[in-house]
């Protein structure tokens, strides 16, 4: 299978679940512009809820340091905690937040770089929420909204590298198969976790 052919796949096998999340209240909230700021703060800690395990989980495996990843570049539970401190959170309230324990396989390479695909995708998205957000909240690109302008102007060249480093270390049609899984698993238990109940 080539590069372009498996670029494919995960935008096709995992549109429908993407298109679900984008969908949730939260996210359709902030485009109507109509999202409070405890829905945001709210938003936000779901989002850590679900990044922060796995992180922490990732830079354990055995293989990490061989993927070319940097936890200090693509690390987003960090930015989260500086979100919610930002909007008045205490690190002891940010310490209670509930961790999702329904979280997708990332125990291979192929399965760390289907999770990675869904979270750097997002970045993309999360452009347009910062533009729409710095619109009617009181938060800033530096303040409160670090998560969503997370590479800020540099967004399309680290989406770039971090393509480039997925097509390097993914390269059989097993891991392929992985990956997408992994992908569309991640998608879903989003999904699962931010329409569901506080």
């Amino acid at each position: 299978m080539t590069t372009v052919n498996i670029m494919e796949r995960l935008k096709s096998e995992t549109a429908h679940y993407h298109r679900q999340v984008e969908q949730n209240p939260y996210a359709r909230a902030i485009m109507d512009k109509t999202i409070t700021m405890d829905q945001y703060i709210a938003y936000l800690k779901k989002f850590y809820g679900f990044l922060k395990p796995l992180e922490d989980q990732a830079v354990q495996l055995p293989f990490w340091e061989k993927t070319g990843l940097d936890i200090a570049v693509r690390g987003k539970a960090n930015l989260l905690e500086q979100d919610l401190m930002n909007l008045g959170l205490s690190r002891e309230h940010i310490e209670q937040i509930p961790l999702c324990d329904q979280l997708p396989d990332i125990s291979t390479s192929a399965g760390l770089f289907g999770y990675l695909y869904v979270i750097e995708g997002s970045t993309n998205g999360g452009q347009i929420m910062t533009k729409r957000l710095s619109q009617f909240l009181p938060i800033e690109a530096d303040h409160g909204l670090r998560y969503f302008n997370a590479y800020g102007t540099e967004t399309r060249t680290r989406w770039s590298e971090f393509m480039q480093m997925l097509q390097k270390s993914i390269n059989t049609q097993g891991d392929h198969d992985i990956m997408v899984d992994t992908a569309s698993e991640t998608f879903r238990l989003l999904d699962h976790l931010i329409n569901g109940s506080d």
